[in-house]
């Protein structure tokens, strides 16, 4: 691959030893010349210096304007541009600010930075008292590398999105930095940054076993490094997911396990409380229709994990399993049904006549119901309108409060299944 110098040039006695020590000690493929019209003669002072580059030189391009700094910078963001666009890559382009106006020096050193081309450099050395200028023979070069500012930039932002819960988002800039910057160290933080997002966002979208599997790769220095503990998010997901995979291994054997088992693998209040600190950040992004939709599944999972200790799959209620006094309910029989599904209102009535008084914390709560109606009316549910947030709120108080009655320990589960932050510095 081809790499490529891009110089600005003045008019200034002397500066062209400068300029030469630059090019021998970067030793570019094609030398790039932006200037005004009154650079050619530094141009021709420079030549003698090293006759070895002549060859690479490219023709002199004339800024718009030496002494507007803004103009300048959009001349030095089209060269750059235009490189990339004819096949170069953007990190063997290298930028030489020593010569020039203020407005064309920090014209290229503005476009550089944006653009993020692989180093900026001057040249610099021991000044004569009387003329300011660099002694000729102590000329060297000093560089700065424009990726490293740029990928300050890039670390608040991942920050940012992570508190955000944009996961995706900040997993297009890893990949992005990944491939652009090849630095060992900056490979390494992002490789961390890249198995954190992802572990994120996967638990976000309830595939448990994938991200229990990217925690355990997620570095542990790193965490420290930027005050991060995940320890009870770890615990939470474990658990979750040992339970999923069993379930799924349980039900691929041709000897089954015994019903009950299989239902505590399969609902859990550890799978409760995931999906209550789900419907949050749902809420938190402002996606009340989404949260909401999370609340009515929730109330569902809070009567099957207590239908586990007496067998009942709701989806696959066997009629032996169904009180006598509750059989007008399920006129499905009639059709000769094997097995038959039930929702809500169903199964919080099966678990009132099995004695469970805590049943009355959904079948007597009007408020309750009259907000899970209002979720059937969601334009992602039955009908055209959006739910509001004060709706969101009142249904969680009063989702959570049903799934404490039957669940204890949920405000345990739920605290280590919310996601952690990270603090944005700048």
């Amino acid at each position: 691959m081809s790499r490529y110098l891009i110089m600005t040039l003045g008019t200034g006695e002397g500066v062209e030893h400068g300029l030469a020590c630059s090019i021998k000690t970067l030793n570019p493929d094609s030398v790039i010349f932006l200037g005004s019209s009154r650079s050619p003669d530094l141009l021709e002072r420079l030549k003698p210096l090293v006759p070895e580059f002549t060859s690479k030189f490219e023709p002199l391009r004339v800024m718009t304007d030496e002494n507007d700094m803004e103009k300048c910078a959009l001349d030095a963001r089209d060269l750059i541009l235009k490189l990339v666009e004819n096949g170069a890559s953007v990190e063997d382009i290298e930028a030489d600010f020593t010569s020039g106006t203020k407005a064309m020096t920090a014209g290229l050193c503005i476009a550089a930075v944006a653009l993020a081309v692989g180093r900026l450099v001057y040249v610099t050395g021991d000044r004569d008292p009387k003329t300011g200028r660099v002694i000729t023979g102590t000329e060297r070069v000093l560089s700065i590398y424009p990726m490293r500012l740029v990928i300050q930039n890039k670390r608040r932002e991942l920050r940012t999105l992570f508190n955000k819960r944009l996961f995706a988002d900040g997993l297009d800039i890893i990949d992005e930095v990944i491939s652009s910057c090849k630095l060992p160290e900056i490979q390494e933080e992002f490789s961390f940054w890249k198995t954190l997002f992802a572990t994120y966002w996967y638990w976000d979208r309830f595939n448990h076993i994938q991200a229990n599997q990217t925690m355990k790769e997620i570095p542990k220095p790193y965490l420290e490094k930027f005050k991060l503990d995940v320890a009870g998010n770890k615990e939470m997901l474990g658990r979750i997911s040992r339970k999923l995979e069993l379930y799924k291994k349980e039900t691929s054997k041709d000897k089954r396990t015994d019903d009950k088992k299989l239902l505590r693998l399969r609902f859990s209040p550890e799978l409760l409380a995931d999906l209550l600190a789900n419907a949050d950040r749902r809420a938190d992004e402002g996606k009340y229709d989404d949260a909401v939709a999370r609340l009515y599944r929730a109330c569902e999972l809070t009567a099957q994990i207590a239908l586990v200790k007496y067998g009942i799959d709701t989806s696959k209620l066997k009629p032996e399993q169904i009180p006598e006094e509750l059989i007008p309910l399920f006129p499905e029989l009639n059709r000769a049904e094997k097995a038959v599904s039930m929702g809500l209102d169903r199964s919080y009535k099966v678990l009132k006549v099995k004695g469970e008084e805590k049943a009355a914390g959904y079948l007597g709560n009007k408020s309750l119901q009259n907000l899970l109606s209002q979720r059937n009316a969601s334009i992602l549910a039955h009908g055209t309108l959006p739910v509001q947030e004060k709706t969101y709120r009142h249904l969680r108080e009063q989702v959570l409060k049903l799934a404490r009655d039957f669940n204890p320990s949920i405000d345990r589960f739920l605290t280590k299944a919310s996601f952690p932050e990270i603090k944005v510095t700048f």
